[in-house]
């Protein structure tokens, strides 16, 4: 089973408000499981997104999930 990261944790990562990864999630552009009220990004997620950024960590636009 691969690492997951809370919402909070892949956002500090990625250089996102917490919120902004809560919007990615809702609308499919990071894949993720909700338990409760906690939102688990795998790992392998994280870095996906990361290598997508571009200047000032924006996504480029269309992005979603493959």
């Amino acid at each position: 089973m691969s690492e997951r990261l809370t919402a909070q944790q892949a956002a500090r990562e990625l250089g996102y408000h917490v919120h902004h990864v809560y919007r990615l999630l809702k609308e499919g552009v990071i894949e993720g499981e909700q338990f409760n009220r906690v939102w688990m990004i795998p790992r392998h997620e994280v870095r996906r997104i990361k290598a997508l950024q571009g200047e000032h960590g924006r996504l480029p636009k269309g992005t979603v999930k493959p």
